[in-house]
């Protein structure tokens, strides 16, 4: 059930990194080449992003949807599975990346900002910052994610 979750909360960041993604202006590769990804986050983080709650962790509440991987360097890697019709409840990610190992189909609510229904398929990436979300495997396959919460401070 609650590893369930964390799927759920992965997918929703894949969904949100979409909407993100068709915001960002068109650069050339040349142009990709001059910029520091540091410097070019530090300068357009100019809105509020959710705030991160570790009670809600995925990593602590995802229960048998959660395979552990790695712990270490302030970055917790797992693998988050959601059977048909398994859910993960609300719960809350840092900065992350997710990785669909297996797709399917997604019923995906944000905090905030609503539900939206999510086809992914294997070989999707996701990076995104901190956010909460809950899921629903809806579709008839299991759904595997790859999934890396990234503990750092951010810039205010």
């Amino acid at each position: 059930m609650k590893s369930s979750k964390t799927n759920s909360s992965i997918l929703a960041l894949i969904a949100i990194l979409f909407l993100i993604a068709c915001n960002e202006p068109v650069t050339t590769i040349s142009e990709k080449k001059d910029i520091d990804t540091a410097t070019a986050l530090a300068s357009n983080d100019n809105f509020q992003m959710p705030a991160y709650d570790p009670a809600m962790d995925p990593y602590l509440t995802g229960g048998e949807a959660i395979q552990k991987i790695k712990d270490t360097l302030g970055i917790k890697m797992y693998i988050a599975t959601l059977k048909p019709g398994d859910s993960a409840m609300l719960h809350s990610h840092p900065d992350h990346t997710v990785y669909i190992l297996e797709g399917g189909k997604l019923a995906v609510t944000f905090k905030g900002m609503g539900r939206m229904i999510m086809d992914v398929k294997a070989g999707d990436a996701i990076i995104n910052g901190p956010l909460s979300d809950a899921a629903k495997n809806i579709g008839t396959t299991n759904i595997k994610m790859l999934c890396q919460d990234i503990y750092r401070p951010r810039a205010k």
